[in-house]
């Protein structure tokens, strides 16, 4: 069986995994992080007790594309030009949520198109959590062996793809009232500014 067949049968299981409120332990463009169905309440507190994450500190989402992102976010018209523009890519927008998000997913829908095709098929049918594969203020993982034994051990299921480049975090940028850069990444405000002018 050749890889591309082997990686859509663990990418199709995965996805019926999610769609089951389970957890899935998937590779980035980044890092390998946790995914769960970011629109059910208790999927989404089953990645923070994993990951033993204050409830305080939100869940950023991967989703499949804008129009995906538009059914649960209201964007405005400089968020949907700054998406269009640099998505798929190593930014995250924090975007007002609309009321089919979980309250305990994050007070606003923080999300990103990843440019990593598996993680883009995991989200074709609803977006899911992009928090790293990790214990909470512990390492982040590039390989499924650095990821603790405890983690691992909860996730319903895991799609190895080895050891990952260890690629930049995303840019994390909010457009409410200017531009706040809430984690500089790749993406520099300088750009960002150019595209929203232009």
């Amino acid at each position: 069986m050749c890889v591309n067949m082997v990686l859509e049968n663990q990418v199709e299981e995965a996805r019926k995994i999610i769609e089951k409120e389970g957890t899935v332990i998937f590779p980035t463009e980044t890092a390998y992080g946790i995914a769960a169905d970011a629109t059910n309440n208790d999927a989404v507190e089953k990645v923070y007790k994993m990951k033993q994450r204050p409830r305080s500190k939100g869940l950023t989402t991967i989703v499949y594309s804008l129009k995906q992102a538009e059914k649960y976010a209201e964007l405005s018209e400089e968020e949907k030009k700054v998406a269009e523009e640099l998505m798929p890519g190593p930014l995250t927008v924090v975007a007002e949520k609309k009321g089919n998000i979980p309250d305990n997913l994050n007070e606003h829908f923080a999300f990103r198109i990843s440019s990593t095709e598996t993680a883009r098929k995991l989200a074709e049918n609803t977006p899911i959590t992009a928090t790293s594969a990790n214990i909470s203020g512990k390492e982040t993982s590039y390989s499924v062996e650095n990821i603790s034994p405890e983690l691992r051990e909860k996730a319903d299921y895991i799609i190895d793809h080895g050891e990952l480049d260890n690629g930049p975090t995303s840019t994390i940028l909010e457009l409410n009232n200017g531009i706040t850069v809430h984690r500089e990444g790749p993406i520099k405000r300088e750009e960002i500014q150019k595209i929203i002018q232009g």
